[in-house]
């Protein structure tokens, strides 16, 4: 397949939250949090590339939101970009990708991919700072998570090309019996906006912290992508949802 910006985004959504059966591929995100970056990117971007008309919808059950593509060729083409079974632990960037030079692609490749595994958030600081950054959330600091090792150090790799600075750093999984993952960590104010500014997010429950932030200089941790929406309409207060007690930095 010809690799187009639109290719390399679906690949690295699909690299961080899809999942490739005999019979189908899928795709499920947070049921609230993720549906309009469904609605007006995902599905829209795979409907576009695949030529096949997707619309998502609610997995109660599961409290996902997504959809299943069961047409045999779309599966087959993931398979030859290098897709494989259970790829928690081994997904990888596709080759495709890995041997572009094109700092466009590479961009849209990581977008997909932080829009899925990746989030950005905004602490309070410690120690001899101005009252504001000791009581508001105004440290941001973006992440990029797996447990595929793998992909992490070679996201790093291109992050590099695209001269965004970071650290990788290991983190433990709170739950007992799940393999320890590697994160990217992009953190303060410059480094973070180099990222903003050379690969984004696409995904609205990632935007809104950035734009609340952006306005405010600061952004309440633990809000809803509803709340976010209210203040960024002028309808809900920020300052009014900070709790006490700074976070750790």
């Amino acid at each position: 397949m010809k690799i187009t910006k639109e290719l390399a985004e679906i690949l690295g959504i699909f690299a961080a939250d899809g999942s490739l059966q005999d019979n189908h591929i899928c795709m499920w995100g947070n049921i609230t949090e993720d549906k309009e970056y469904y609605d007006n990117t995902i599905c829209p971007i795979f409907s576009k590339v695949f030529n096949i008309k997707i619309t998502a919808h609610e997995k109660k059950s599961n409290s996902v939101y997504g959809f299943y593509i069961c047409k045999r060729k779309i599966i087959e083409d993931f398979k030859r970009i290098g897709f494989t079974k259970n790829k928690t632990y081994t997904v990888t960037i596709p080759k495709i990708i890995k041997r572009s030079k094109n700092k466009e692609i590479i961009a849209a490749f990581i977008r997909g991919y932080a829009d899925c595994d990746g989030c950005i958030d905004f602490l309070k600081r410690k120690g001899k700072y101005k009252e504001f950054k000791l009581k508001y959330n105004t440290y941001p600091r973006i992440w990029i998570v797996s447990a595929s090792h793998k992909v992490i150090r070679e996201i790093s790799e291109k992050l590099d090309f695209l001269e965004i600075s970071h650290k990788v750093n290991k983190k433990s999984s709170k739950r007992k019996y799940e393999a320890q993952q590697l994160a990217i960590i992009i953190r303060g104010p410059e480094r973070v906006k180099s990222f903003i500014e050379k690969v984004g997010f696409n995904n609205p429950a990632q935007q809104t912290k950035y734009k609340i932030w952006a306005k405010f200089g600061m952004c309440p941790s633990k809000t809803t992508i509803k709340q976010r929406k209210l203040i960024l309409q002028g309808e809900l207060n920020p300052f009014s949802l900070v709790k006490n007690g700074p976070d750790r930095i």
